[in-house]
């Protein structure tokens, strides 16, 4: 029988890496003006940071950089795609994706995936769904539907197009 394995976490060379500890590398690093230093991540951590480091490098949350302050070259690590989309996954407490498939709008958010009309009445009320389950102003969910599904309409490509704007109000 095997043994079970941690969910939230990842395996190094240099041992296990917690998934909190890689979001506050994050956090450093956005906070030190998006490039934290080596011995930042040294002092909090000790050997450990090794392992952090790691981690984030192979998850694209931060990668290696230069810099170059005073004439020294020093080694830092600088926040990475991956880990600007974590931190701002975690300022939105209900992030929505869109994009138009076969001429319909998908709305990926926490809740799940739907298909919805690209009108105003079938937008507000995922919107007050999405705001009761996660949450927030309605208001502003709507809002934010609303451009997700604009972006994803101005983004459809071909045929898409057109079979979504015979939809469009």
């Amino acid at each position: 029988m095997e043994a079970p394995r941690p969910r939230a976490g990842l395996m190094t060379t240099h041992g296990f890496v917690k998934a909190g500890d890689l979001l506050k590398a994050a956090e450093m690093a956005r906070g030190l003006g998006g490039e934290v230093a080596f011995w930042h991540l040294y002092r909090r951590w000790g050997d450990y940071a090794f392992a952090v480091i790691e981690a984030a490098q192979l998850l694209g949350v931060l990668r290696w950089a230069r810099a170059e302050r005073g004439g020294r070259t020093r080694v830092v690590y600088v926040l990475g795609r991956r880990g600007a989309a974590l931190l701002d996954m975690l300022a939105d407490p209900c992030p929505v994706e869109a994009y138009v498939y076969r001429g319909r709008l998908r709305l990926v958010t926490p809740l799940g995936a739907y298909e919805a009309e690209h009108d105003p009445g079938h937008l507000l009320s995922l919107a007050y769904k999405l705001a009761e389950a996660c949450g927030g102003d309605p208001r502003e969910v709507a809002a934010r539907l609303r451009s997700a599904a604009e972006r994803a309409a101005r983004g459809a490509r071909g045929l898409e197009r057109w079979l979504l704007a015979g939809r469009l109000p």
